[in-house]
C-alpha cells in the first residue's frame, strides 16, 4: 500500500505516466495515461522496451518514437519490477515532421512533461529505496558504482542527444566516407559533397570548440583510410598534420567545415593518383623522367634520352605523352624551372647566371619561359621568395 501511494505521489508531482510490471511483463498497477497500448504505434513501441529491458543486460533505457518527434518512453528494472514512464511529450510538436508523424501513425495526446523529471524519477525508481553505501557495498565497491555511473551517464547523453534534436552518424555512413577514400573514388565525394560532413551531436558549450575536435577525428580516420588505400604512412601523416594545422587557424565553422572536406578530397585524390600509378607506370618513362631530373643541369636532347633509354626517340615521345600527359620537352623545363627556384631563393647568384647553368640559351629566354610558367619575372620571384637568413 506504500509502495502505491509512493508512485501516485510521483505522477502527481511530474504527471509522468508509470506503469509497474513484474519481470514476467504482468501489469501490476499503472497511473496516468494508461497501459501504452492506444495505438498500433504506441504498441510497436512498447514491445522495442520489453526486448530493451527484458534481456537483463541493461537496467534502464529509453526510446523515442522518432528522431524529429519528442515524444517517447523511458523505462528501467530495479527490485523485481519494471518501471514504464510514458509514453510522453518532451518538446513541440508544432514542426511539420512531427504534425505529419503524430497524424500518420494516429497518434493521440501525451502529457508534456520535462526529460529532466523523467531521469530524476528513473534515479529514485532505481535507487531512491537503498543506502547508498550498502549499495555500493553490495555492487563490488567504488569499481561496480564508477561502472554504475557510467551507464547511468550513458543514458542521460541519449536523452540530451534526443531532447535538442541531435543526433549522432551510424557506422555505415562512416564507412561510406572512408571507403570513398580508401578506394580514391573522388568522383562520388565531389558528386556528394554536401554530405562529406557526417551528422555529430554537440557536445561542447564552446561549439567552434566541438567542431574542431570533430574534424579532427574525421581527419585521422581519413589519414589511417589513405594509407589502408595504398598511400604511404609518412605521406598520409604528412598531410594529417598540415590540415590539422589548418584547422586549428580556422575562425569559425564554417572554414572548419570547409577545410575539412577539402582534406577527405585530398586523400582521395591522393590514393587515385596512387592507384592509377600502379597500373599505369612505365620502365621507359620512369627511366626517362630520372635522366632528367640528375641531368637537369646539363644540356641534354631528347636522341640522347631515348638512346640512354634504349628505344627511339618517336616511341619514347608518344610514350612519354599518353603516360604523362605532357611533352617530353615541357617535362624538362619544368625540372629546370624547380631548379631555378631553388637557386632564386637560396643563393646570391646572378639571374644571367642561372640562365647559363641551366641552358637556356640567353637571359631573355629564360625570363620567358620562367614568367610564362610562374605569372611573374625571376626578379620578382626572387625578391618575394628569397631568404635572407637559413
Amino acid at each position: 500500500m506504500y509502495e502505491e501511494s509512493v508512485f501516485e505521489l510521483i505522477y502527481r508531482l511530474s504527471r509522468l505516466p508509470l506503469s509497474v510490471y513484474t519481470e514476467e511483463w504482468e501489469l501490476r498497477s499503472y497511473f496516468g495515461a494508461g497501459k501504452n497500448t492506444e495505438t498500433a504505434y504506441d504498441s510497436q513501441i512498447f514491445r522495442q522496451m520489453q526486448q530493451c529491458l527484458g534481456e537483463k543486460k541493461t537496467e534502464q533505457a529509453v526510446l523515442s518514437y522518432h528522431e524529429q518527434v519528442p515524444i517517447g518512453l523511458y523505462g528501467c528494472r530495479s527490485g523485481g519490477r519494471i518501471y514504464i514512464l510514458g509514453p510522453f511529450c518532451y518538446g513541440p510538436l508544432n514542426t511539420v515532421e512531427a504534425g505529419r508523424f503524430v497524424r500518420r501513425n494516429k497518434l493521440g495526446d501525451y502529457p508534456a512533461c520535462r526529460m529532466e523529471d523523467a531521469r530524476n524519477v528513473i534515479w529514485f525508481l532505481l535507487h531512491g529505496g537503498e543506502n547508498e553505501t550498502e549499495w555500493a557495498r553490495e555492487s563490488g565497491q567504488m569499481q561496480a558504482q564508477a561502472y554504475d555511473v557510467t551507464k547511468r551517464e550513458s543514458v542521460t547523453e541519449e536523452v540530451r542527444q534526443m531532447e535538442v534534436f541531435q543526433k549522432n552518424h551510424t557506422y555505415q555512413e562512416e564507412e561510406r566516407l572512408y571507403r570513398c577514400i580508401r578506394e580514391g573514388n573522388v568522383a562520388y565525394l565531389e558528386q556528394h559533397v554536401d554530405d562529406i560532413e557526417l551528422p555529430h551531436p554537440i557536445l561542447l558549450e564552446d561549439v567552434k570548440k566541438n567542431e574542431e575536435y570533430m574534424a579532427v577525428t574525421g581527419i585521422s580516420l581519413a589519414a589511417r583510410a589513405a594509407v589502408e588505400g595504398g598511400i604511404s604512412s609518412k605521406e598520409a601523416f604528412l598531410y594529417n598534420d598540415l590540415y590539422l594545422k589548418r584547422i586549428a587557424a580556422c575562425r569559425n565553422i564554417q572554414e572548419i567545415h570547409r577545410i575539412n572536406g577539402e582534406c577527405y578530397l585530398q586523400f582521395a585524390c591522393l590514393v587515385r593518383d596512387r592507384k592509377r600509378q600502379e597500373t599505369s607506370l612505365n620502365r621507359h618513362v620512369e627511366e626517362c623522367k630520372k635522366a632528367i631530373v640528375a641531368r637537369r643541369f646539363e644540356q641534354i636532347t631528347i636522341d640522347e634520352l631515348a638512346k640512354e633509354v634504349g628505344i627511339s626517340k618517336e616511341y619514347l615521345q608518344k610514350l612519354f605523352k599518353q603516360h604523362e600527359g605532357i611533352s617530353i620537352t615541357a617535362y624538362m623545363i619544368d625540372k629546370k624551372l624547380e631548379a631555378a627556384c631553388n637557386m632564386l631563393i637560396f643563393s646570391d647568384r646572378k639571374i644571367s647566371e642561372i640562365a647559363d647553368y641551366l641552358h637556356f640559351g640567353s637571359v631573355s629566354h629564360f625570363s620567358l619561359v620562367f614568367k610564362r610558367k610562374k605569372g611573374q619575372s625571376p626578379k620578382e620571384y626572387r625578391s618575394k621568395y628569397q631568404r635572407t637568413a637559413y
